[in-house]
């Protein structure tokens, strides 16, 4: 099949599923919104739990910006934390619009251009980071919703190998120099990356993952008088839907997609259904103001210190 037409086919794929899953959402909010407005609105909001929500969501951020500052600075482009961040962040608006990667790749390189960065070598590290974190995401929820999937404990030792298998890469590539000499081709800057740089994208990937993911459940504490489940399925519901709203390349932000596939992963897990329509239509507004806010913060404070440069000069 012609890469044109393998295209167009997984569009049309991913247009129909994210249609169907959107339709389900509707009926679902249709069939359990009276009994979770009424749920809403004899809830007593703890906020201490929400504001631990919040703080767990920046750190998510944090910790990710880490990770890909440590692969930066192995790939030889030395890099500042606050330029690393305001990159990554702003980046996530990206999220927003259709073909989302394509528009984050794009942010990335623009604001990279403009501070005098190697544009094409941090939109390639971005990228390749976030398919670590992907990779990361999938053997996490693997480990973590066996509720929600139904695995069984035995079936621990895959999510185990495939980290095993991350970290090990760069030393396994090595030894097939032209499979490494043509992912290096592809992604300029990967030829330094090695193990201790694996273990860094993976361990930090992983625990943006977990923050996330605790920030749920601090969410649903906070809106409900128990959370219903386990920590875990909350990390296993943050994942899964976020990879699911990553597979829906047309919806932006996976927008339906993901709401759908969260109350239904809390729904299996025992949370009841009014409770997990008022944790996931939260948990969008959160999760968005969570990348949208900090991302307007470094937008803004750009022209402040474009300014105090000026006086400076002057």
């Amino acid at each position: 099949m012609k890469p044109e037409r393998f295209r167009l086919l997984l569009r049309v794929t991913t247009t129909i599923v994210s249609v169907l899953v959107t339709v389900a959402l509707v009926r679902a909010i249709l069939r359990d919104g009276p009994a979770a407005l009424d749920a809403w609105r004899v809830a007593d909001t703890r906020w201490t739990w929400i504001t631990i929500s919040v703080a767990s969501g920046l750190g998510g951020h944090a910790v990710l910006i880490v990770g890909w500052r440590r692969l930066l600075k192995d790939s030889r482009i030395p890099i500042a934390f606050w330029q690393a961040a305001r990159l990554m962040l702003i980046s996530n608006l990206g999220r927003y619009l259709p073909a989302a990667k394509a528009w984050q790749m794009s942010i990335v390189a623009i604001i990279a251009a403009e501070n005098n960065l190697p544009a094409a070598h941090i939109a390639a590290s971005s990228l390749f980071y976030g398919l670590v974190g992907v990779a990361v995401g999938a053997i996490l929820l693997f480990w973590t919703g066996s509720t929600a999937l139904g695995v069984q404990a035995y079936w621990l030792a895959v999510p185990l190998g495939g980290v095993v298998g991350l970290v090990a890469a760069p030393a396994v590539l090595n030894l097939v120099p032209r499979l490494r000499n043509t992912i290096v081709q592809r992604v300029p800057g990967l030829e330094s990356v090695t193990v201790g740089t694996m273990w860094a994208a993976v361990w930090t990937c992983a625990l943006s993952w977990v923050a996330w993911g605790v920030g749920l459940y601090a969410l649903a504490l906070g809106l409900m008088p128990q959370a219903g489940a386990s920590v875990a399925v909350y990390i296993a519901a943050w994942i899964g839907p976020f990879l699911a709203g990553v597979a829906s390349v047309v919806a932006p932000a996976g927008l339906g997609v993901r709401d759908e596939v969260m109350r239904t992963m809390l729904v299996t897990s025992g949370v009841n259904a009014s409770g997990a329509l008022v944790v996931m239509v939260v948990a969008r507004i959160w999760a968005t103001a969570l990348e949208v806010a900090p991302a307007l913060v470094c937008l803004a404070l750009r022209p402040r210190s474009r300014h105090r440069a000026t006086a400076t000069e002057g």
